[in-house]
């Protein structure tokens, strides 16, 4: 039991005030939610074989070069 008191005179105050119920003490809780989670999908994969330049890289720089002047 809890009494409280001053403290300099040691006289009782009063009661404490009701325990708190369950339903206040829970109030901030919530039921678990559904987590949004990503689905798998099938990934095709890319080739890795070796491409050629879809333009000639000399004709580009003499290109680039040029535009420079």
């Amino acid at each position: 039991m809890v009494t409280i008191m001053d403290m300099t005179t040691g006289k009782v105050i009063g009661e404490p005030p009701e325990e708190y119920g369950d339903e206040v003490l829970n109030a901030n809780w919530l039921p678990p939610q559904p987590e949004v989670a990503a689905g798998l999908q099938e990934v095709e994969h890319a080739s890795h074989e070796a491409q050629k330049p879809p333009i000639d890289v000399e004709h580009f720089l003499e290109a680039v070069y040029r535009y420079q002047e």
